[in-house]
């Protein structure tokens, strides 16, 4: 029985290495066929690739741009082909053997690796810019001048990768890059960088990029001057994109703390109260600043008819008296919609003006609700259903009972909670 193309070994088809004489009679075969099956080959002799890496056939260089086996010799040759999907398939494999490189131990290998990089970097055509760009964004080992060269790109699909993530680029090579006049993508690619300089903030800043600056405020690691942050907060007002990272900034002053309870949106707000640097102070003066802001909008007042209201006052003070005024009895009327019940219910049990209860409800604020429906000595059951149910509060914006059915906060914080809400005169 003749000898097959292919062997079975261990259940998996191998090749049969190929004869250097036959290998070199394949490879000046005229059928492109051939020449290409040569080409795949992960047994060929290196001298064999190299050849091919001249093939007519842009297929067959294909095949030998992609191949592990090829000499560094003939990759450089490639790099410089004038068929675009040779060099794509070579920047794809070039790409994942650049991470693998020592140029200590492997220096020749290194150095035909990067001079085949050099031409890479250089290509027209974008797609294999950008895989080199991105196979090589986090090396330490690679030239600068092949990563500035990247990090100048005009195509932000190139530059943004190695501006984000390269560890080669100093301070300074950032600092010119962004006073030359970098905008856009690669400005907020800047801006996302890990464990960012005050020098490097400082000058996104002056760029006056709003995009690019609210990636950098979104930027935990980067270091901001507290000068700069109350700039910013300064400015902030008509730039939307600004207040969600400025309420989760560390380190704000107690100034730019009280001027963004002036201006950011009521669900910001509670985040800006959850801050853990935040003193009693401040917080005094945010919640003040959230009652004012209340009262400007007119949310405190409701179309509900005087004799109304003094139903319902009568309603309550009977079933108070009568000790029915009870958990069960709210859930029910809230149930089925009762809203300025389950107000004054809660306010008479709490002991405080109706006034302060519909200011807590209506601050939309869910630690605010909890704290009115602790002060009136209901559970959290009742708790969850006054937010959802009478304040609005979106469930996964909701505070939830903690694993003994209480709630998630302090006594004292809930006291304050309520203290914020009455004034002097009440």
């Amino acid at each position: 029985m003749g000898k097959s193309a292919d062997s079975l070994k261990g259940g998996k088809r191998m090749q049969t290495a190929l004869a250097y004489e036959d290998a070199k009679g394949m490879a000046e075969s005229k059928d492109s066929q051939v020449r290409l099956s040569l080409a795949n080959r992960k047994d060929i002799q290196p001298e064999i690739l190299y050849y091919l890496a001249d093939d007519d056939d842009a297929s067959v260089r294909q095949a030998i741009a992609s191949n592990d086996l090829t000499p560094k010799q003939a990759d450089l040759l490639l790099a410089k082909d004038n068929d675009s999907q040779v060099r794509m398939e070579l920047a794809e494999k070039i790409g994942k053997l650049a991470p693998e490189l020592d140029h200590k131990t492997q220096r020749k290998a290194y150095d035909f690796v990067i001079k085949t990089l050099e031409i890479l970097i250089e290509d027209q055509q974008d797609k294999i810019r950008e895989i080199i760009a991105d196979s090589v964004k986090e090396l330490d080992t690679i030239p600068v001048s092949i990563v500035r060269r990247l990090a100048s790109d005009e195509v932000e699909s190139v530059a943004s990768p190695v501006l984000q993530s390269s560890p080669i680029l100093t301070d300074e090579d950032l600092l010119k890059i962004i006073w030359d006049g970098v905008r856009g993508s690669r400005l907020k690619a800047i801006s996302r960088r890990s464990n960012l300089g005050e020098k490097i903030t400082d000058a996104i800043v002056e760029t006056n990029d709003h995009d690019a600056i609210a990636a950098m405020l979104d930027n935990q690691s980067a270091q901001i001057r507290e000068e700069t942050l109350d700039q910013l907060v300064e400015q902030a007002p008509s730039v939307q994109a600004w207040h969600e990272p400025l309420v989760k900034r560390p380190k704000l002053s107690p100034l730019s703390l009280k001027r963004l309870a002036g201006f950011v949106a009521e669900t910001l707000l509670e985040n800006l109260l959850d801050r853990p640097d935040m003193d009693p102070e401040v917080s005094t003066a945010i919640g003040l600043e959230v009652r004012k802001r209340m009262e400007v909008n007119n949310v405190l007042q409701e179309d509900i008819a005087s004799e109304d209201v003094k139903a319902i006052e009568t309603e309550v003070e009977k079933l108070y008296k009568s000790g029915k005024l009870t958990e069960d009895l709210i859930t029910t009327r809230l149930h089925c919609g009762d809203r300025e019940f389950a107000i004054h219910a809660l306010a008479k049990v709490a002991e405080l003006p109706p006034l302060v209860a519909r200011r807590m409800i209506l601050s939309r604020a869910a630690k605010t609700v909890v704290a009115l429906v602790w002060k009136a000595g209901f559970s959290m059951e009742l708790a969850n259903i006054v937010q959802l149910r009478l304040a609005g509060i979106p469930p996964q914006q909701s505070i939830k009972a903690d694993e003994n059915g209480d709630a998630p906060i302090s006594d004292k914080e809930l006291d304050w909670q309520v203290t914020l809400y009455i004034d002097d005169s009440e």
